[in-house]
């Protein structure tokens, strides 16, 4: 594989990890039904029905209505990321061949109309597979969600529609996503914990072969450092309650 196709593969690369970053899903059972015991080996049985979030640097983990208020808290900065792809394929499409970046686009809006199809399912089916006791904000946060990749969709029709079939249907099916799509997006995000862990790694031999030489070069007693605990932000409910009512349901 010649230099410049892996720099293209690389790119698209980078610019599909957004997607990932900063995502709620759930994945109910019920839908999964016969292809569950296909994926069985892929997926353990313990990861359906229940809500998860995803981030590139945080990694992933489950949160439930006790964590409600901090999703919407949680997503904000997600348009952002989006805006900034558009930026960069715009400056891409100078650097390369019409072909070049019409195999990236194209790839890229696929990858984006797969994702707004499922953040919509996400957001229409939260309280049907979840039950009616979903807090406010997690269905809030779920259609904010939706909106985000909504708005990013119009900026990359406006900016390369000349490039891109408009009218291509991908008709996105339960079996299709499970068999198709949902390995390959689990196996892009191993990649990106991988990536992650090995950087924490390297971080880490970097800071004990400066430790080692300090020690070595001062002859005295190392003391460790104490390890600076994340502080969660504090929200106010009502505020964030209120927030939610008139920004994604429009109600005043």
């Amino acid at each position: 594989m010649s230099s410049e196709i892996i720099k293209t593969t690389l790119f698209l690369d980078e610019l599909l990890e957004v997607f990932f970053h900063k995502v709620i899903y759930y994945v109910p059972s019920d839908i999964v039904g016969d292809v569950k015991e296909q994926l069985k080996d892929q997926i353990d049985d313990d990861f359906y029905d229940a809500f998860y979030f995803m981030d590139n640097k945080l990694g992933s983990g489950i949160f439930t209505n006790e964590n409600a208020y901090e999703v919407n808290s949680y997503l904000i900065g997600k348009r952002t990321f989006l805006e900034q792809n558009t930026f960069k394929l715009v400056e891409k499409s100078k650097e390369l061949t019409e072909f070049e970046f019409l195999v990236i686009i194209e790839k890229y809006y696929e990858y984006l109309m797969l994702f707004i199809d499922i953040t919509q399912w996400l957001s229409e089916n939260v309280k049907k597979y979840n039950g009616d006791d979903v807090h406010i904000s997690i269905i809030g946060a779920f259609h904010m969600q939706c909106q985000f990749y909504v708005t990013h969709l119009k900026d990359i029709c406006n900016y390369f529609g000349l490039c891109l079939d408009l009218e291509k249907d991908f008709n996105f099916t339960v079996g299709q996503f499970v068999l198709q799509y949902l390995p390959d997006l689990i196996s892009r995000y191993a990649k990106i914990e991988e990536a992650q862990e090995e950087v924490e790694i390297e971080v880490k031999r970097d800071s004990e072969d400066i430790d080692t030489v300090k020690e070595k070069s001062n002859q005295i007693t190392k003391i460790p450092k104490p390890k600076k605990k994340k502080q969660r932000p504090k929200l106010d409910d009502k505020k964030v309650e209120l927030m939610i009512l008139k920004k994604v349901f429009n109600l005043q």
